[in-house]
Formats: C-alpha cells, sequence, structure tokens
C-alpha cells in the first residue's frame, strides 16, 4: 500500500520496567493510588486539584457513565468499590490466574490499557509530540486517559499538541467486526484489487468519518485509476510524436490559454485542500477534473493543434501530486511506473497506434461520420 516503514519497533513486554517507574512516580507525587486488590488507579481528583482538566478530547460534565468505563476498561465488577472516584482508571492491574504477570512494589500484575502508550512514546519522542493518530473510537477513554497520565508524570499540561481521529472502515455499510463476520485483511483485499487502486479508494473518501470498503467504492477508484492511466498514455504519445516539426506556441490562443488557466485553478485546488483538513477527496476531485478538460481540449478536430508543453505541464503536474499521496511512484514524470525496466519502449510502437486509432474514432463519432470512416480507421491499424 505504499505505507513507509516506522523509525521505531516496540513491544510493550520490553518496556515493564520503565512502566512500573512511570507509574511509581506518579504515586510519588500523590496522582496515583493502590486499591485493595493490588491496582494502581490514576486519582482524577488530585489531577484535577493540581490544575490538570479531564477528559479533553470528548468533554463532559459530570462523572464516567459505567457503561464508558466497561467500554473502555474491561471494568471488572470489584474495581469500581475499590475505586475513590469512578473516574479513575487503571496505571497497573493486579493479574488474575493465568493471566501475564510481572512482580512490582504493589504485587504481581501488569500494565493498564493505556500505561504502554505513554511510556513507550515518551521513552522515544520525550516529554511532548505534536501528532498523534488514531480511530475515532479511541477519543475516550484511551487517548484522554493517555493524556491524563502522561501529563501526571511529567507535570505539564499539554503532551499532545495536535491529534488526528481517522473514521472506521465499513464493509458495504456496516462497521468492520469479527463479530458480524465482515472482516477483511490487507491481504485479502490485495488478492482482488491493485494495492494503487485501495490506496485511491481511501483517498476518495474524507478520512475523519467513517469510510466504506464496497464494490462501488472500489469500482469508482478502478475507474479513477484507469481515466488517469489513459490519459497518461496519451500525453506519453503526443510527446513521442513529430509534433517539434510543425508551428510551435500557442495557436489556439484562447483554448490554450483556457488550458493554462485550468491548470493554476487545479494547483490552487489541490493546495487549499490539502491546507483544508487534508481533504484527500477534492484534491483526486481536482486532478479528475483537469485530465477531464485535457482530454476535450486534446480531441478538438483538426486543424486544431495542442501546445504540447501546457498538456505536458498538466500530466507532470497530476503526476507530482499523485505521489505526494502515494498513488504514483517512481522517477517517471508522467504517469505511474511500468512493471519492468524497458518495457514501455518495447510497447512504444503498438501504443501509438491504438491511440491515434482511438482519437480517430473519437473524432468520427462526435461529428457523426459514417460508418465506412470508422472501418477504414481500423484498416489503418491493421
Amino acid at each position: 500500500l505504499g505505507v513507509k516503514d516506522p523509525d521505531v519497533m516496540t513491544r510493550v513486554t520490553e518496556y515493564v520496567p520503565q512502566i512500573i517507574e512511570f507509574v511509581q512516580k506518579i504515586v510519588d507525587k500523590g496522582l496515583a493510588y493502590k486499591g485493595g486488590s493490588g491496582s494502581v488507579y490514576l486519582d482524577i481528583d488530585a489531577f484535577k486539584t493540581q490544575g490538570h482538566h479531564y477528559r479533553k478530547l470528548s468533554p463532559f460534565s459530570g462523572d464516567t457513565s459505567a457503561a464508558d468505563m466497561a467500554e473502555g476498561e474491561g471494568e471488572l465488577a470489584g474495581e469500581a468499590a475499590e475505586k475513590k472516584n469512578p473516574n479513575d482508571f487503571a496505571l497497573w492491574k493486579s493479574s488474575k490466574p493465568g493471566e501475564p504477570a510481572w512482580p512490582s512494589p504493589w504485587g504481581t500484575g501488569r500494565p493498564g490499557w493505556h500505561i504502554e502508550c505513554s511510556v513507550v512514546a515518551g521513552d522515544i519522542l520525550g516529554a511532548n509530540m505534536d501528532i498523534h493518530a488514531g480511530g475515532s473510537d479511541l477519543k475516550f477513554p484511551h487517548h484522554d486517559n493517555e493524556l491524563a497520565q502522561s501529563e501526571a508524570y511529567y507535570g505539564h499540561h499539554q503532551w499532545v499538541n495536535y491529534f488526528f481521529h481517522a473514521g472506521h472502515l465499513h464493509i458495504k455499510g456496516l462497521k468492520m467486526s469479527k463479530s458480524l463476520k465482515n472482516f477483511i485483511t490487507i491481504r485479502q483485499a490485495l488478492q482482488e484489487h491493485s494495492a494503487r487502486q485501495i490506496r485511491l479508494m481511501f483517498l476518495m473518501q474524507p478520512w475523519d468519518r467513517p469510510m466504506n470498503f464496497s464494490d462501488q467504492t472500489v469500482g469508482a477508484a478502478k475507474s479513477k485509476e484507469a481515466q488517469f492511466k489513459n490519459f497518461f498514455g496519451t500525453v506519453k504519445a503526443l510527446i513521442r510524436s513529430k509534433w517539434l516539426d510543425e508551428e510551435v506556441g500557442w495557436r489556439s490562443r484562447e483554448e490554450d490559454r483556457a488550458l493554462y488557466d485550468q491548470i493554476a485553478d487545479c494547483q490552487s485546488k489541490c493546495h487549499h485542500g490539502f491546507c483544508d483538513n487534508f481533504n484527500t477527496p477534492q484534491v483526486v476531485d481536482a486532478l479528475s477534473s483537469l485530465v477531464t478538460y485535457c482530454n476535450n481540449y486534446l480531441s478538438r478536430p483538426p486543424p486544431a493543434a495542442p501546445a504540447v508543453y501546457l498538456v505536458q505541464k498538466a500530466a507532470v503536474y497530476i503526476t507530482q501530486i499523485l505521489k505526494v499521496v502515494g498513488v504514483a511512484e517512481g522517477a517517471d514524470d508522467i504517469g505511474f511506473p511500468v512493471s519492468s525496466a524497458g518495457s514501455e519502449a518495447e510497447v512504444e510502437g503498438p501504443l501509438d497506434a491504438l491511440t491515434e486509432f482511438r482519437d480517430a474514432v473519437r473524432s468520427i463519432a462526435r461529428k457523426k461520420g459514417p460508418v465506412e470512416e470508422i472501418l477504414g480507421a481500423c484498416d489503418a491499424v491493421a
């Protein structure tokens, strides 16, 4: 899918000593306490007394409901009784028989659900990070509790500057889950669709809203990919033609200037789209609209001739943006990379012939020419 490797890969089990030290420091500050079972909880009342705010990402008034805690903590029946406040959450959990367990100052136990994220991130990134991402369902309690325990440990009021919360993936309109048996892995998806098509499908939907994986959304992505592919093929064939042997420059001044303006408009829409909460659907739409405009520009009947450098400029820009979003890769200035070295050069002749044939048929169809002209174009290819 073109996802880059991380700089560091970590395991929670490799961080248990640091997790224990992290929890101990919060206890020493008077912001956490040991319950009767041996679990350690963050003391929300004490946390607030020191000037901190809880919850930040999912604001609320009053106490966290039992349903919220059960959803987020896997609440056990005996825990509520040993908490000072229902909002208190576990930093360290006492282990039940058969569960993973490590020795600690509070007895045998294991890390709480949220604590490892703060400890690992703090070890790698320090006391503050710029961007933290995750699914929208993690706002509360996971990310809210990460913020609270980290601010308690570091003694400041802003552990993260920005949160990106992505929408859930839906399969044919329903949230993907094992219980609904509509679960699909990336490997399974790649058996039917290319990585480029899957990435395009996600780019055509807002990243921070529920995203749908369906025949319709994948089909739309495949159509968009085909549109870009055909356009790149047309432009490459145009560049390979003997256009320099003819008059160059803007020979159709009004149409050529209009194309120039369309390219500038596309560049502006892409820039504003990226600046507007990474609005990739707007970016893809802008690129697609420019392709449509270029295709219409190129399909004008003779004697109209294209300004080749302008068309090339549009194709290069579209390729650049597709590289930015991970849809195109490689060193080619225009288009998607070919499957093997030299293979594009080997098929240039047939590609050019097919492109000329397609353009001829389109021209005949637009002017509603006779069937004989189409048959003549067929004979020319043969």
